[in-house]
This record gives structure tokens, C-alpha cells and sequence, in this order.
């Protein structure tokens, strides 16, 4: 644990800091501290899937409201777990839009052109085909055009200088991602849609391991370790495409299936997945938040 304040490294027990006197501000756990907002997490995510199977059509006002508001609360909240040293306000605005119109577009133009190829090479068979459409096409393209247009933002930027800045940005810019992504696939669907990505904030998920992986990627490079820093890059980026492809992998089998049995099963797996993936992001924010230290 590090001081909210300075950030310097505090001992157990430690109820002022040795540094600068700020007093250690340690929660107590209670149910509503560690079990509530679990709970709370796991009764939206199940509300806004059941939604979904619900409701088809609907008021396209409330549609919208359900594909923005969940990411903007989201930006508050991480922003506000940064307590050592706030990151820029112009900066965390620019990550957003940049994901949000940039990383869309250029992520929507190659998937473009990228999708011509997998539909000559794959249409043959339906599982290898959506199995390709979900690691290939959308997880590696979009998680790849994302760190791109992160590390060309932030990694010389003189405020990155705390390990937990690299999830604020990574989630800043893919919520921008996020967002724009909800309102383009409401162009085209229904209300379910947006019940649907409201139950689970994929980008954002995705973002919160690539920023821990960053993070520490930034730390091995200003300790001499240029080889360790892209070891953890090469890490993050592996790990984030993982849980992405698999997600998307999953949604589509169950689009493809034709058994109603393998849809109920597949339906109650994807429940549990995204209820696990919330849960788990959730504990990873907060213990990426309070253990956080300078690079």
C-alpha cells in the first residue's frame, strides 16, 4: 500500500505517512464494502441480459441512454480511483476521443477489408469461420488499433508516472471505443442490442488488463529493462485478445447454433461469463488501485 497522497510505500499497521503526515485511510470490511457492490454487479449484469431476450423493440431515446450512460459512469469511477496523482483532464478527454472516432474507424476500415479475406478463406465451415471472425477479425484488429493509438498517446507522456495510470488510460480511450461501437450497432438493431452490451462493458474489461500489463510494462522501461517492458506488453495484448476472441467466440456459437438445447446452454455459459469477467474486473480495478506505486 502507497500513500494516497505522495505515494510513497507504507508499512503495515502505518496510520500516518512517514513522508508527508497524510493519515492512512484503511476501509473496514464490512458486507457493504466487499459483498454489495459484487452483488450489485452480478443483479445489473443478469437484469440487463434477461433485457435483452425481452425486449426487441423499444423507445430508441432509452436505447441510446443504455449504450452511453453505462461507459460514462464508468469514466468517472476509474478517474476517481486515481487518488495519488489525478491524470490531466485534456489528456483523459483526448483518449476518449480518440477511441471513440479514431481507433473506430480505423479499426472498422481494416476489419473491412480484413473480413473480405476470412469470408473467401473460412465461409466453408461455420465454427472455424466465426471462430476466425472473433480472435482474427474483431479481438486482435480492434485490441491491436486500441494499443496503438494508446502507447503513441501516453507512453512519453510526462504524466505517466504511476503503474495505475496505465489502466486510466487503456480504459479512457477503449470506453471512447465502447461508446462509439454501441451507437453504431444501434444503427442497425434493436433495443435488445442495447441490453445486450450494457450487461457487459467489453472494451472496458479488455482495457483494464492491457493498462495493468502496461503499467508495468512502463515500470521495467525506466528501471533499464527495455526487454521486460515488452515482455509485458506482448503479455497485456495477449491476454486482452484472449478474453475478447473467447467472449466473442461464445456470443456468436450461440447465434450459429441451431439446437435450442445448445442455445439454452450456451446462453446460461455466456451468463456466466459475463458475470464472472464484471466480478473479477472489478476486484482487479480496485487492487490495481489501491496497491498502486510510482514507475
Amino acid at each position: 500500500m502507497n500513500c494516497q497522497r505522495c505515494g510513497t510505500p507504507l508499512r503495515e499497521g502505518e496510520k500516518f505517512c512517514p513522508q508527508c503526515g497524510t493519515p492512512v485511510i484503511v476501509q473496514k470490511q464490512t458486507f457493504v464494502v466487499r459483498r454489495m457492490p459484487v452483488l450489485l454487479i452480478i443483479v445489473l449484469t443478469m437484469g440487463f441480459l434477461i433485457s435483452a431476450f425481452i425486449f426487441e423493440d423499444g423507445d430508441a431515446n432509452l436505447a441510446v441512454m443504455l449504450s452511453c450512460v453505462p461507459g460514462i459512469i464508468l469514466m468517472f469511477l476509474i478517474y476517481r480511483m486515481d487518488r495519488i496523482e489525478p491524470e490531466p483532464v485534456g489528456l483523459i478527454l483526448k483518449l476518449f476521443l480518440v477511441g471513440a472516432f479514431i481507433a473506430t474507424f480505423l479499426a472498422g476500415t481494416i476489419e473491412s477489408f480484413l473480413g473480405m479475406f476470412i469470408d473467401f478463406l473460412f465461409s466453408w465451415d461455420p465454427i472455424v469461420y466465426s471462430f476466425m471472425e472473433a480472435f482474427v477479425l474483431a479481438a486482435a484488429t480492434e485490441e491491436l488499433v486500441k494499443y496503438q493509438l494508446l502507447k503513441s498517446i501516453t507512453w512519453k507522456h510526462p504524466a505517466f508516472n504511476y503503474r495505475f495510470d496505465g489502466v486510466v488510460y487503456s480504459t479512457m480511450l477503449a470506453i471512447g471505443f465502447d461508446i462509439a461501437e454501441n451507437l453504431l450497432y444501434l444503427a442497425d438493431n434493436a433495443l435488445s442490442t442495447a441490453f445486450m452490451r450494457a450487461a457487459f462493458p467489453g472494451h472496458c474489461v479488455f482495457g483494464i488488463y492491457m493498462g495493468y500489463y502496461y503499467g508495468q510494462a512502463k515500470s521495467h522501461e525506466l528501471h533499464g529493462d527495455p526487454e521486460g517492458a515488452k515482455k509485458m506488453r506482448r503479455k497485456g495484448l495477449f491476454i486482452t485478445i484472449l478474453i475478447h476472441g473467447g467472449y466473442d467466440f461464445l456470443c456468436m456459437l450461440g447465434s450459429i447454433s441451431e439446437s435450442e438445447f445448445a442455445q439454452i446452454i450456451i446462453g446460461l455459459l455466456l451468463l456466466f461469463v459475463m458475470v464472472a469477467l464484471n466480478v473479477t474486473a472489478y476486484k482487479n480495478i480496485k487492487k490495481y488501485a489501491y496497491y498502486d506505486s510510482p514507475v
